[in-house]
């Protein structure tokens, strides 16, 4: 298969071999592999060396493309790249804390990944360039704080929780109808936890 990638060669750490341990488990947990399979590969996980090597033991699983989020994927044959910027923004908290807070821009969508990290943000006087906003996440053992204010909805219909993983709503509905709506998606593996509190 032609290397559609230009850093197939690059090595991998610690970080990205947790990140793809995290992606087999929810493939695994959401009925994408049998025991068998998910043992053969975490193991293949262990012994990647480069990018390329994980990209093999996941290039069948619907998440795939979450395990380099800062790459993005090939454009498909005949289509057309133009240089407009991406409309979702991209997270990575591995072994980190990521802080918004304040008259922060919100995007309209972002992909929040990473292991053992902490996402804090704070919506209370945050300016919103839409109406919604999609926050996705795919991590495990991180924790996720969310502050929102009176007018602000959150909702959170597309969770999966594995593992030890929580989801706290102390918010409550919106005290005025009619503002911003968080929604959030994806998953929550390991201990992973996430809080929702209103100002």
């Amino acid at each position: 298969m032609a290397d559609t990638f230009g850093d197939q060669d690059v090595r991998v750490g610690h970080p990205e071999r947790e990140r793809a341990t995290s992606l087999l488990s929810d493939a695994f947990s959401s009925g994408y592999l049998e025991i068998g399979e998910f043992e053969e590969r975490a193991g293949a996980v262990t012994s990647s060396r480069t990018r390329g090597d994980l990209r093999a033991v996941l290039a069948d699983l619907p998440n795939a493309g979450m395990l380099f989020p800062d790459v993005p994927a090939p454009a498909p044959s005949g289509s057309v790249v133009t240089g407009a910027p991406a409309a979702r923004t991209e997270w990575v908290i591995d072994s980190t804390t990521l802080r918004r807070k304040g008259g922060w821009q919100v995007p309209s969508e972002a992909l929040v990944t990473g292991s053992w990290g902490t996402l804090d943000l704070d919506f209370t006087v945050a300016v919103f360039a839409t109406p919604t906003m999609a926050l996705h996440l795919q991590v495990s053992t991180c924790t996720v704080k969310l502050r929102i204010g009176a007018d602000h909805e959150i909702r959170y219909p597309n969770v999966t929780k594995t593992g030890w993983s929580s989801l706290k709503d102390k918010a409550g509905p919106p005290v005025r109808p009619g503002g911003p709506v968080i929604t959030l998606s994806g998953s929550l593996s390991g201990m992973s936890g996430v809080v929702i509190k209103r100002r």
